[in-house]
């Protein structure tokens, strides 16, 4: 699309390192801002279980579309949209790179592609018998069951078992046919990595990860907090892995060790699924990470980034890195 903004991209599974990766790259190349793509690192107020990157792990590179939204609160992938395709143009604006960072592939891939999720009005009738159907545990089975017959791929970026994300998903199957629909209107050119790491050293980091969050407490005082504050049992639920387990553990119902080694399996099943969803786009660019700290990376990156530009893609600013 002539004229709009280039994006960078660096996204895969969940737990591999992309945030200090984004970070990295942000300094070696100045004047690049951050767009969170992380559907759990909107909300607002839950930091510890999503994994939101603080300040200090930040180092000044700005972020975007952190904490916008209260816990429960719908947030729809277009409502995500209407705020990141604001942003990128602004950073664009500056002269600056927007670089979007996240696991999250529907939304990367409707800003990328420009899929108009905007005009996707559900119907009242047919909303409220499927939210009362998913009340149910064997009625949100079935549902998830029709959104994986009806676009296997599609599915495997969705978390089945959050009713609101399968009512939604199925929504947009209603008016578009499919998930992951290409070249609507307002697609951004991008250059597209991913970062993944070998199955053993994936397995340890999410290990490690799961052990600090429940282990020295951080996870259970903000969850705590939060339920203090007023925020309700089922949309800390809803609020991603790790509020789960959690409240298991301050209801007396697990202890933390058990706690943990559920916290890594739906994980590690939730990794599996977000690499379905990017092994299946062929633009995307891989990169494999070791034992290493991460930001060693960000020289591959930069070099991906080289060659889009050799090959005419339009940078920021009218700049090539």
């Amino acid at each position: 699309m002539s004229g709009a903004p280039h994006l960078l991209v660096v996204c895969g599974p969940t737990a591999t390192g992309k945030t200090p990766l984004a970070v990295a790259v942000a300094e070696r190349l100045g004047a690049v801002e951050l767009v969170n793509a992380d559907s759990r690192q909107v909300i607002r107020g839950l930091v510890v279980g999503t994994c939101a990157p603080t300040a200090a792990e930040l180092r000044g590179v700005p972020c975007h579309l952190l904490a916008v939204r209260d816990p429960g609160e719908p947030f729809t992938v277009a409502a995500w949209l209407r705020l990141a395709r604001p942003a990128v143009e602004d950073i664009d604006r500056r002269g600056a790179l927007p670089l979007v960072v996240g696991g999250t592939g529907f939304y990367i891939g409707a800003l990328v592609d420009g899929l108009d999720l905007a005009g996707v009005e559900p119907d009242p009738v047919t909303r409220e018998w499927r939210f009362a159907l998913a009340e149910r545990p064997e009625g949100l089975s079935e549902l998830a069951a029709e959104l994986s017959r009806r676009d296997p791929a599609g599915a495997a970026g969705v978390d089945r078992r959050n009713p609101r994300r399968v009512v939604r998903a199925l929504e947009i199957l209603d008016a578009h046919g499919t998930l992951a629909a290409r070249g609507r209107s307002g697609g951004l050119p991008a250059t597209l990595l991913a970062l993944d790491a070998p199955a053993e050293l994936h397995r340890r980091l999410v290990e490690e990860r799961s052990r600090r969050l429940l282990g020295d407490g951080a996870l259970l005082a903000e969850v705590e907090a939060a339920l203090a504050r007023g925020v309700g049992r089922s949309a800390l639920d809803a609020a991603g892995i790790g509020y789960r387990e959690a409240l298991a553990v301050l209801d007396g119902v697990a202890d933390v060790d058990g706690a943990v080694d559920l916290l890594v399996r739906r994980t590690l099943r939730y990794a599996k699924a977000q690499r379905t969803w990017f092994r299946r786009d062929r633009r995307i660019r891989w990169l494999e990470r070791d034992a290493r700290p991460v930001d060693r990376l960000a020289g591959e990156v930069i070099d991906v980034l080289h060659q889009d530009a050799r090959t005419g893609e339009r940078l920021p600013g009218g700049r090539r890195p």
